[in-house]
């Protein structure tokens, strides 16, 4: 399940998730399932890979100036209560650039649920039927690493 909000996005370079986007998506295309794979498109892989458009600095090491869009706390914990599976964003990370304190991380980690982040052509998804793998590469001792993503689409979507 893709829930698009690249609109709101590109007026709001800090835009997150918020419960009224999950809402008005269930409104149009049904509720999200237990288990499903939740992505959200914001539009912001295409800005890759012009790290100042991307991250909002390109400044090496710079994680006081980031801007992107995020999953607000409240967002996530609405995920967390429809039991989603995984949940994708096509940006740098799973809250947005200006985050302090991590929350949507938080939330999801306390739920045992796996982000993906940096996720590549959401724009080539449809918003529902969609079969995604996420095959993660064996790394030791780490709390995240690459993966390779994967979709099966139905013929004719």
């Amino acid at each position: 399940m893709v829930i698009d909000i690249t609109a709101a996005c590109d007026a709001d370079p800090d835009y997150r998730l918020s419960i009224e986007d999950i809402e008005r998506h269930e409104n149009a295309h049904g509720a999200i399932e237990p288990d499903s794979i939740v992505m959200v498109r914001t539009g912001w892989s295409s800005r890759w890979p012009d790290a100042k458009r991307y991250l909002g600095s390109d400044v090496l090491k710079d994680t006081q100036n980031l801007h992107f869009p995020g999953v607000s706390p409240e967002a996530a914990e609405a995920l967390v209560a429809r039991k989603v599976a995984v949940v994708g964003i096509d940006t740098a990370s799973i809250d947005h650039g200006p985050t302090r304190d991590f929350r949507a991380h938080q939330v999801f980690a306390a739920a045992q649920i796996p982000c993906l982040e940096n996720v590549a052509q959401l724009d080539e998804l449809p918003v529902t039927g969609a079969i995604v793998f996420a095959l993660p590469m064996k790394i030791g001792g780490g709390s995240g690493g690459p993966c390779r993503i994967v979709a099966l689409l139905h013929p004719g979507s």
